[in-house]
């Protein structure tokens, strides 16, 4: 049955149309029984989507009766299914022209003039509305607010006017012109129309707000102060009046008072999760420069817990701070938090993948990365912490299928592609595969020549394989000339030195290796003690190997050298 109604409707539409419509020119019965049935058939085209036939039997009707509105109005609905508006216009305004009294043609025409942003139009259109119906307050207000787009603020208001005048005082318009007249500068008269506005309105505790905001934007404290604590008698629990007093203290140096009012909206759970992220951040310079604004925030981070405990985005800002606070195994709890909630942010997979790297937890980076990499299969930088965490587990193979798939996935960011191949020339040399570990290094150098990481590593392995010393030499010249006193660098080349015979001077770099921090390096202690070794100065070399020995060093040749005062090469 409503299938049948709705069909039966559909074809009493064109009639209604046309029942309504100015006949226009009169016609012959003969040809307004031709007319009638054109443009029925016409509208039946039309709600078919045969536009092509239903404008055909329009314009067949317009040869009839060029003068009929309502023919008008139903092409100007035919070309704006076409999208075509400068002949839909066309046509309503012929229609309106047609039909001045009619309200409909006026409306439509006048939304079409605003969507094509011809503004001077609109306004003609919205004055002929008001002049058919002065009582309509939406036309008032529609006009105004066309007025407002307009920048014409002093028309504007007076339609405004003219609407409160039909309709009254509405606490939303009060709002928009006191805002657009703060906008102007015309302060006082904002103040008189939030004030009038109060007086109608005397528990909307949002008018008190604007009104304190504009006296604080002035410098009158004292006012503001006596309008917010008006507004928060009417709602204490108001979180962006609770806000806006926090705002007030913090100006006027009350910190304690400020604390006081933001810990209140921060705890408040009808404010907005996204607001409370907002201030957080604002703040995070501040935290980055002082532990007690960190402790504070880290407070308001627990209240936003609290009220939001299933937003993903609550775990993952207290992570941030908790980060920031150095706080990193916490830090890293409130991330899988999150990502317990939603496991589609790969920002925190990221963060929780460097909070594994800097606890040198390489199990858990492992576990980790690898979960990501199933939520992520095309990210790059995953397949890198994957392939560190595998080398650090001595799981040298898986390490190189991630590091190798990693880099064929790498477009564009020659940096991660550098870190990718670097790490799979460790990898391969700690599975022996010399020659594609040294074809790595290479291609990572092909891509960054100055990337002293791969030169001091390339550089390095080559001298524990005593080969191609003088390459292994220049590039360790390289890296230290990069980086200028690292321990490590330092060690290496001072490694190559001591390899290629040049004893002296090796000891030299070993020494500033030392200086540098290589003192808590078991395996600088111990180059350093083979090096005095070769040099005839048994007795500090063994205190050397000692030394290596207390700072972690326990292989087995090391034990050795202890034992029996020499190096047994």
């Amino acid at each position: 049955m409503l299938r049948i109604l709705v069909y039966i409707g559909l074809w009493l539409a064109p009639f209604l149309c046309f029942s309504q419509a100015k006949v226009g020119a009169e016609l012959n019965d003969e040809k307004q029984v031709s007319f009638t049935s054109k443009y029925i058939n016409a509208d039946k085209e039309r709600i078919l989507g045969n536009h092509d036939k239903a404008y055909a039997l329009y314009t067949e009707c317009l040869e009839l009766n060029p003068k009929n509105d309502g023919l008008h109005y139903a092409l100007a609905r035919l070309f704006l299914t076409q999208n075509n508006v400068d002949a839909a216009i066309y046509h309503f305004n012929e229609a309106s022209e047609l039909d001045p009294t009619n309200a409909w043609y006026l409306t439509r025409l006048a939304d079409l003039y605003n969507q094509t942003n011809d503004l001077k139009n609109a306004d003609k259109v919205f004055k002929r509305l008001r002049k058919l119906d002065e009582n309509n307050p939406e036309y008032a207000y529609n006009h105004g607010s066309l007025m407002l787009y307009t920048r014409n603020t002093k028309k504007a208001l007076q339609y405004f006017r003219d609407y409160e005048a039909i309709a009254g005082i509405n606490p939303e318009l009060s709002i928009t012109k006191f805002q657009y007249l703060v906008g102007e500068e015309e302060f006082d008269l904002a103040e008189k129309e939030i004030e009038i506005a109060i007086e109608q309105f005397p528990n909307e505790a949002r008018l008190y707000s604007y009104l304190a905001d504009l006296y604080k934007a002035q410098g009158r404290y004292a006012k503001a102060l006596q309008v917010f604590s008006k507004a928060m008698k009417i709602e204490p629990n108001n979180a962006y009046i609770q806000l806006s007093l926090a705002e007030y203290f913090e100006q006027n140096n009350q910190a304690d008072s400020a604390k006081v009012y933001l810990s209140k909206a921060f705890n408040n759970a009808s404010l907005d999760i996204d607001t409370k992220i907002s201030i957080l951040l604002s703040k995070y310079p501040s935290a980055e420069q002082s532990p007690n604004v960190r402790s504070e925030l880290l407070g308001l981070c627990k209240y936003v817990i609290e009220t939001h405990p299933t937003n993903p985005k609550s775990h993952s800002v207290y992570g941030d701070f908790l980060f920031l606070d150095n706080q990193l195994d916490s830090a890293r709890q409130s991330y899988y938090r999150a990502i317990d909630l939603d496991p589609s942010m790969f920002a925190l997979w990221n963060q929780v993948l460097v909070i594994d790297s800097e606890l040198n937890d390489p199990s858990a980076l492992a576990i980790d990365s690898k979960k990501a990499i199933e939520l992520f299969p095309s990210q790059p930088s995953l397949y890198l912490f994957n392939g560190i965490a595998n080398t650090q587990e001595e799981q040298y193979q898986d390490a190189v299928k991630s590091l190798k798939l990693g880099s064929q996935l790498v477009i564009g960011n020659k940096p991660l592609e550098v870190q990718l191949l670097a790490s799979l020339g460790d990898a391969y040399h700690e599975l022996g595969n010399h020659q594609s570990s040294d074809s790595a290094f290479s291609a990572a150098l092909n891509i960054d020549s100055n990337n002293a990481y791969v030169l001091n590593n390339y550089s390095y392995f080559l001298s524990l394989r005593k080969e191609k010393l003088d390459l292994a030499k220049g590039l360790s010249i390289k890296a230290n000339e990069l980086v200028p006193n690292n321990a490590s660098y330092l060690d290496t080349h001072g490694w190559v030195l001591y390899h290629m015979g040049d004893y002296p001077e090796a000891l030299e770099y070993l020494k500033m290796s030392l200086e540098a921090g290589g003192h808590h390096s078991s395996e600088v202690l111990e180059h350093y003690g083979d090096t005095l070794f070769n040099l005839g100065r048994e007795a500090e070399a063994k205190s050397f190997w000692q030394d290596a020995q207390e700072a972690g060093g326990e292989s087995p040749e090391l034990i050795q050298k202890i034992k029996t005062g020499s190096l047994n090469e």
